[in-house]
């Protein structure tokens, strides 16, 4: 089924995750909900991938160090500003170890929100409903 977004890109998916099993994982969940899903293990390999693919979603595990995943966050709402269009990213940053000054670095630094794992599927797919209407 394919996904109705909002705004450009909207169906198109970004997962960056050092867990291989819990990126396929995810990755399996949205492609079946009708998104377009690339995987990225470590920073370089998703600024690669975010350049080369312009997904509307970024999902991004704070099990990267928080150096990384700030600076991703940071380069991607960047890049918005830099190319002065209407393409927005959604950015989602998950943890186990989710904590309030996880959540107001990743915030500060641009994320949409954070949500803590294990991650629901459909409270997901809503959330990312939500932020794509918004827009």
């Amino acid at each position: 089924m394919p996904v109705n977004s909002q705004f450009p890109n909207g169906d198109k998916a970004l997962i960056v995750d050092v867990d291989e099993n819990d990126a396929l994982q995810l990755s399996s969940s949205l492609e079946l909900s009708g998104y377009s899903v690339r995987r990225a293990g470590d920073l370089v390999e998703a600024l690669q991938k975010f350049s080369e693919f312009s997904p509307g979603i970024v999902l991004i595990d704070a099990s990267l160090p928080a150096k990384s995943w700030l600076e991703l966050i940071k380069n991607i709402r960047s890049h918005e500003i830099e190319k002065d269009s209407d393409y927005r990213s959604i950015i989602l940053v998950t943890t186990s170890r989710f904590s309030s000054e996880i959540d107001q670095k990743a915030k500060k630094a641009g994320a949409s929100d954070v949500v803590g794992k294990p991650i629901a599927l459909n409270a997901l797919i809503d959330k990312i409903t939500e932020f794509t209407v918004q827009y």
